[in-house]
Parts: structure tokens; C-alpha cells; sequence
């Protein structure tokens, strides 16, 4: 991994966490649904059209339904996420499961409460005219990434999975801002991100006569979870019925979003009005394809299986730098996701 200037940069978690709880989510607008109980939901970026998953949740009434009086923050990135809920400033964050296991290793005492993101979203994009199509494909040339991407940290697990050199690849730390026009210049020959992002992508290089072609990690044996609902050990202990409320809105939420796509954007739309709303609900599109797998089908949304939760603790513990001993009932629990609820 050091060959390739990965790595997961865990300051963050090792630098007081109790400084965090002074810090509000900053990047989207502050959002209320009109009930009794406060608290903070924080989004793990900026809110955008995947997020539209979650904000019928206010429209509909499904927080006042349940009691509660729901305001979204944003992080700057899920590594943030988790040390502001671990330091108690959002009740529950929206938070990628290898970095929320991350942070366990160094102490911060959360887990995953409700799956929403059951297939990583983890990709690379590239240039039809210049396509990069498999993974083995990436072996001599460069791709731009920020410093913690995450699939720049899951690349040498990558790796491992699909039999190529990760050494090979060269990454190119670049801001997040730049990827667009890097792409398009082809001064790089992709750009790693999430699969959500492609459209902005797509948007973008259609306007020069291009496409983009894109490969998932998942579709080549790195199939983890990715983000879900996080909240506190303290949290569960304290208030399990808080928990239980807000994961049964959640999940009627996203049930919404699933069969009422278009309705959802304009929730979506009617807090976030800077968004495109033709992008937004091509991101939902995206959300959407990694919500509803096959285990959620036979499941419904929220359960998440040992199996799954383990193949995602041990590629953290192999390739992440995992510090600590973490058991898999410590990056998890189903107590408060209830089965079989799924759209119809």
C-alpha cells in the first residue's frame, strides 16, 4: 500500500474526539422536521441526489410520526462523520462501514445500527476513448484520487482479489474539485471515486463528445458494506427505543424513495435548491441499485449478515491498517433493523 501513497489517514481519530463535540456539520443546509424530541442526523458529505434517499423522512412526516424533530448536518467525509458522533454532537451519522470499523480500532465506540449502502460503491471511471475497463486493466498507468479515497485504500485489497500488482498503478493525489477536468484533460487515465459521482462525470465529458465507462470494486470480489446508519454504544445502551424510531423512519423513507423516485428528488430539491435535480435523480438511480441487492430483497433494508459484515471486518483488519482488536459484534448490530421491509 505504501508503494502507491495509499493509506487511511487516522489522525483524525486519534486527536481528541472530545474537541469534535463543539464542531457542527457544515456543507448543507440545516434542515428541521417539526416534533418533540432534538437531535442531528449527519450526512457523511454535503447533502446530493443520493441523500434524496433520506429526505421524505422530513416531508412525509415519517420523524414527526415517530416523536422526533430531525435536523441534517454534513461532515466533510465519513472519517469526520464518525469522531462527531462518537463525541455526541449528531445522534446518528450516515457513515461508510470500513472507516466506522476503522475508528473502533482507535477507540471510538460506534457501530452500525441500519445498512443502506449493501453494495460499495467504490469505482473507477475513465474515458471511453481511452477506457480502462477491468482492474487488471489499471496495471502502468495513473489515476487521480484524493488523499483519502476509499477506494484508494481498498485498491491493494483490490489487488489481492483480481491477481494484479497494486504497486504498478500509479495514484495521483489530486482535491476532489479537480477530477472532472483531469479526466477530461486525460492527463490522468481515470479517476477513483464512488459510482454515485459518475453522472457529474457523464454530464460533464458528454459535452466533448465523450463517455465515460466505469468498473465497480464490487464486481470484482470486494463486494463490502458500505455506509449506513452509526450510532454510539452509550446511545444504544441509553435509548434503544430512539434508535429503534429512527431506523423504522429511515426505513420508510427509503422505502418512499424506491417507488416514489421522482417525489423524493423534490423533497430532496426543496432543502438543497443549488442541486441539479436531473443529476440528483440520476444519483438516487445509483443509491437506489446499491440499496437493492439481492439481500435486501430476501431480507428487506436494514439487516445486515455476519457473513458479509465479517468479509468487510477482515479486508479493514488486512489492508486497512486496522489498529486494535475489534470482534464483529462490535462493528454491528441487527437489534434495531427490522426484517422483511422492503418496497414493493
Amino acid at each position: 500500500m505504501s508503494k502507491n501513497g495509499n493509506g487511511f489517514n487516522r489522525r483524525r481519530f486519534n486527536t481528541g474526539v472530545a474537541a469534535a463535540a463543539a464542531v457542527t456539520g457544515l456543507g448543507a443546509p440545516a434542515v428541521w422536521a417539526q416534533a418533540d424530541r432534538q437531535l442531528v442526523f449527519l450526512l457523511d458529505i454535503g447533502a446530493y441526489g443520493k441523500h434524496a434517499l433520506f429526505y421524505p423522512a422530513l416531508e412525509n412526516g415519517y420523524f414527526k410520526q415517530a416523536g422526533l424533530n430531525v435536523r441534517f448536518e454534513a461532515a466533510k467525509g465519513s472519517a469526520d462523520n464518525v469522531v462527531k458522533v462518537a463525541a455526541g454532537t449528531a445522534a446518528f451519522g450516515f457513515a461508510d462501514a470500513p472507516t466506522s470499523i476503522l475508528a473502533r480500532g482507535t477507540g471510538a465506540n460506534v457501530k452500525q445500527v441500519l445498512m443502506v449502502h449493501y453494495k460499495t460503491m467504490n469505482n473507477v471511471v475513465s474515458l471511453a476513448s481511452n477506457p480502462v475497463r477491468t482492474p487488471k486493466d489499471m496495471v502502468g498507468r495513473a489515476f487521480g484520487a484524493t488523499a483519502g479515497d476509499a477506494p484508494r485504500v481498498a485498491l491493494p485489497a483490490l489487488a489481492r482479489k483480481d491477481g494484479f500488482d497494486a504497486g504498478k498503478v500509479q495514484i495521483i493525489t489530486i482535491e476532489g474539485s479537480a477530477k472532472p477536468a483531469l479526466l477530461m484533460s486525460k492527463r490522468v487515465d481515470g479517476i477513483l471515486g464512488l459510482s454515485a459521482f459518475a453522472p457529474v462525470y457523464a454530464e460533464v465529458v458528454e459535452k466533448t463528445g465523450d463517455k465515460i465507462v466505469q468498473f465497480l470494486f464490487a464486481d470484482y470480489g470486494l463486494d463490502m458494506y458500505s455506509n449506513g446508519i452509526i450510532a454510539t454504544d452509550a446511545l444504544i445502551a441509553k435509548d434503544p427505543a430512539l434508535v429503534r424510531a429512527f431506523n423504522e423512519a429511515m426505513v420508510k423513507s427509503m422505502i418512499f424513495a424506491c417507488e416514489n423516485r421522482d417525489e423524493a428528488v423534490k423533497a430532496f430539491m426543496k432543502h438543497n435548491p443549488m442541486a441539479n435535480p436531473k443529476t440528483a435523480r440520476v444519483q438516487l438511480d445509483v443509491a437506489i441499485d446499491h440499496l437493492l441487492v439481492d439481500e435486501v430483497k430476501a431480507n428487506g433494508i436494514g439487516p445486515m449478515s455476519a457473513e458479509k459484515m465479517g468479509f468487510t471486518l477482515d479486508i479493514v483488519r488486512d489492508f486497512y491498517g486496522l489498529k486494535g482488536e475489534v470482534k464483529l459484534d462490535e462493528v454491528y448490530t441487527n437489534e434495531f433493523a427490522k426484517s422483511g421491509l422492503r418496497p414493493a
